[in-house]
């Protein structure tokens, strides 16, 4: 068949692959007109994704990543300023790979010809037997089936489920990036922490990809750090205006964040955090700011239009399920396609299973963040016996997708 994707990230790239080693003309309309860029930025998995993406050859067998065995719950106290307390230590198999490098590896195996960048899409209808697409540019593309792989800020889904929106959460995710070259003690390093703060809701998270050309040796790699604060919407103005005085709509991009809200937040940060950290994050720079969002579908697409990746349910990026979402989505439509006469109907089976998958995800999210950011136990003044009975009651982890072990 000929299959339209709409998106060509990470997810609309492993669409493209799949798809098309399964025998069906694929062609993928992105919107940027150059190479999409992760700006040092990295994300997280599992060691059974990728090594499944390895398994069936979407990415290098070599392609590297930064594992972590260990989610380390800590707090910084003043006896302990410079990394704090660990009163409880949670087993992950947590493996974390730079953004940019995963692209290139990807994109690759995507023929340049079935690749088109500069195509922004303006509409696209159903037309029983097939998907008519209009873009920007005036062309229009007939195809039998579309694949949204546009974000959670999907077109796609807007399309499909005009009254569908997605709910901000009350807590937006500042981050940043920083080479380890820049600091000394990298002993630290080899560990992934989640901090609660000492005044205030929320948490910090750290952990180190690989460089862009595949290091992992200290001092070539990349020091991730994301932290999630509660910010009422009322609030939300402070932050959304970016450094050309430009109102921003839920992302404030690396380079136009305002550098006296980026000083303003590295203060609070120092009260906050243990020392080495906000050590890290005083020397960031190109720092970004993301609302956290979700939202619940009842579908994973109608007719011939289908929703890849975060097109679809959005969940906490604190789950790390994001590739797993794209990977799954589109391995399970290849299977679902091959050989059927009835496209439509394969595609609401095919949608089912997506559907019940995302609401799996959308549970753990939640209860990720009520244990994460709005009702941590006291980690300085709670026993570590106490703390596992904590989490035991907050937190039930679901094999298909999760890092936790």
């Amino acid at each position: 068949m000929k299959i339209a994707i709409i998106g060509g990230s990470l997810s609309g790239s492993m669409a493209a692959i799949i798809l098309g080693r399964a025998g069906h003309e694929v062609t993928v309309f992105e919107r940027s007109k150059s190479g999409l860029v992760g700006r040092g930025g990295g994300l997280t998995t599992s060691k059974k994704v990728l090594d499944e993406l390895k398994a069936q050859d979407i990415i290098d067998t070599d392609f590297p990543a930064s594992p972590f065995y260990d989610l380390k719950m800590s707090k910084r106290t003043e006896e302990e300023p410079y990394l704090g307390v660990n009163p409880l230590t949670k087993a992950i198999d947590m493996h974390c790979v730079h953004w940019g490098g995963l692209w290139s590896n990807l994109v690759k195996r995507v023929p340049d010809t079935s690749y088109l960048r500069g195509q922004t899409l303006v509409d696209a209808k159903d037309t029983g037997d097939g998907v008519s697409l209009s873009f920007e540019n005036g062309a229009t593309v007939e195809a039998d089936v579309a694949l949204f792989c546009d974000g959670y800020n999907s077109m796609g889904r807007r399309l499909l489920f005009p009254d569908n929106r997605i709910e901000y959460r009350g807590y937006l995710v500042w981050r940043g990036t920083l080479p380890d070259s820049a600091i000394t003690d990298h002993a630290p390093l080899a560990d992934h922490p989640r901090y609660s703060y000492t005044t205030m809701k929320g948490s910090f998270v750290s952990f180190v990809v690989p460089s862009y050309e595949g290091s992992t040796k200290p001092g070539q790699r990349t020091i991730n750090w994301a932290a999630y604060l509660p910010v009422p919407e009322d609030m939300l103005h402070h932050y959304l205006i970016d450094a050309q005085g430009k109102k921003r709509d839920g992302t404030v991009p690396s380079g136009a964040l305002r550098p006296d809200l980026d000083e303003e937040l590295k203060t609070l940060m120092r009260s906050e955090l243990p020392d080495y950290y906000a050590d890290i994050l005083s020397k960031s720079s190109g720092n970004q700011l993301q609302l956290i969002y979700t939202n619940s579908l009842d579908a994973y697409g109608h007719g011939r239009m289908c929703l890849i990746g975060d097109a679809g349910m959005v969940v906490q990026p604190m789950t790390g399920s994001g590739l797993f979402k794209g990977y799954s989505n589109s391995r399970d439509l290849a299977v679902a396609l091959a050989g059927t006469t009835d496209v439509v109907k394969a595609l609401e089976q095919w949608s089912s299973k997506q559907t019940q998958v995302a609401h799996t995800m959308h549970d753990l999210g939640n209860q990720m963040e009520d244990a994460f950011i709005w009702n941590t136990v006291d980690l300085a003044n709670t026993s570590p016996a106490d703390c596992k009975t904590w989490w035991q009651s907050k937190i039930s982890i679901p094999d298909a997708f999760s890092y936790f072990a």
